[in-house]
């Protein structure tokens, strides 16, 4: 298979070296290309040729800076119009959904079909796995045969627009978060409270500050390429006059980035060395006591008065778990029926994978605990129902209060 992929940076020349290692012969061309585009082009394995040549191709991949991605079709549509055997035109860029059909509208007055792509992961590299590129369009299933040689193609059964819109809101929501971090970083800097925001980042946001360390390094020299990007995100998002002038905002401040990264290298040097800082070691957990614990597990889960609990005593699809102790049972006396739990046991037996799960905790029923008083009961239903039992709820006067009400009871001393 001829496959020609345009350009060479690092998704273009990844995916070109993929393919090449699959045993497709990869075209493309170097016409204004840079000297390191010209080692990643030899480097991957790619051909480089003159454009009438591209379009003889069985395929064409545009991976292009997005505000290029229009003129590379423009370009390329007099010599596809020319070929005599039109090749498949897959625009990889990441493009809004009313970018990519002027787009589709260019390739297809040239006569040949068109797949719309997004990929979504780093570039192809040896020994690791990604990225998907997700496509859509009524020739996307053609473009799903470079499975064989090595990508991992992705239809979605969807139209024309749909791949490029699932591109713009993973872009907008990870370059949106590394903008949105990255500037208050700065103002933190800019303030004197960086050493405090890490700390704090640290203290109650521990998963944060990793991704900050992973995402924000790598976005200064790819800064220049997000900007047409987050406009792209912004005219998706254009019916939301707020979300696009946020997506807009972030343009320009990627825009300030790269001619940072370009020059004095203030802001990415305040960025480095914001993370480079060590967290203080985090001071002793604050403690919650039972009655705020209580309290928490009350509002999560429903309260029955014994009279409510008593209304659905003796129906097949409640079942009534006693928490109490063996002494307070023999003491108090139990309810009828109820199902016995100590509660040292309770996320064993509940859990199907526990070695002594109960199967009565695997019905599709509603389980209303009870203990003595109705403290035991409410961060048990808790519990239980964080374990995914949907229908809980406890009895919130306890035993005590069923008692008093007139409910059955057998035994007791």
């Amino acid at each position: 298979m001829k496959i020609a992929v345009v350009a060479q940076g690092a998704m273009g020349a990844g995916t070109g070296a993929a393919l090449n290692d699959a045993g497709a012969d990869v075209l493309t061309s170097l016409a204004g290309r840079s000297a390191a585009s010209e080692k990643r082009a030899r480097d991957a394995g790619m051909k480089a040729v003159g454009d009438a040549e591209l379009a003889d191709a069985d395929m064409i991949l545009s991976i292009v800076p997005p505000g290029e991605a229009l003129a590379f079709a423009e370009r390329m549509a007099p010599h596809i119009r020319a070929a005599a055997r039109k090749p498949l035109f897959v625009d990889c860029n990441a493009v809004s959904p009313a970018t990519v059909r002027k787009i589709e509208a260019v390739i297809l007055a040239a006569g040949a079909d068109f797949v719309d792509a997004g990929i979504i992961g780093a570039p192809p590299k040896k020994g690791v796995e990604g990225p998907a590129y997700y496509c859509s369009g009524a020739a996307a299933p053609k473009f799903a045969a470079l499975r064989a040689h090595g990508l991992d193609v992705r239809v979605l059964d969807a139209p024309v627009g749909a791949a490029s819109g699932l591109k713009m809101s993973y872009g907008g929501i990870t370059k949106g978060c590394t903008a949105i971090g990255s500037a208050m970083l700065l103002a933190a800097s800019r303030s004197g409270a960086a050493e405090g925001l890490r700390n704090e980042l640290a203290a109650s946001q521990p998963g944060l500050t990793p991704w900050f360390e992973k995402q924000i390094p790598g976005m200064y020299q790819k800064a220049y390429r997000w900007v047409a990007e987050m406009e792209e995100v912004g005219d998706f998002a254009g019916e939301d006059a707020a979300t696009a002038a946020i997506y807009r905002a972030i343009a320009q401040f990627y825009e300030a980035m790269a001619a940072d990264e370009a020059g004095p290298k203030k802001d990415v040097g305040a960025l480095e060395a914001f993370l480079a800082r060590k967290p203080a070691p985090v001071g002793p957990a604050r403690k919650t006591g039972y009655k705020a614990m209580m309290a928490k597990a009350s509002r999560a889960v429903t309260t029955l008065t014994p009279k409510e609990a008593m209304t659905l005593a003796g129906r097949d699809d409640v079942v009534f778990i006693d928490l109490r102790d063996p002494r307070e049972l023999e003491r108090e006396g139990r309810m009828p029926g109820a199902v016995h739990c100590p509660r040292g046991m309770l996320e064993f037996w509940i859990d199907p994978e526990s070695p002594y799960a109960k199967p009565v905790f695997q019905e599709d029923k509603r389980f209303v605990f009870f203990c003595a008083g109705g403290w035991r009961s409410a961060l048990a239903a808790e519990t239980a129902q964080n374990m995914g039992l949907a229908k809980v709820a406890h009895v919130g006067e306890g035993f005590k209060g069923w008692k008093d009400a007139g409910g059955p009871v057998d035994g007791g001393a």
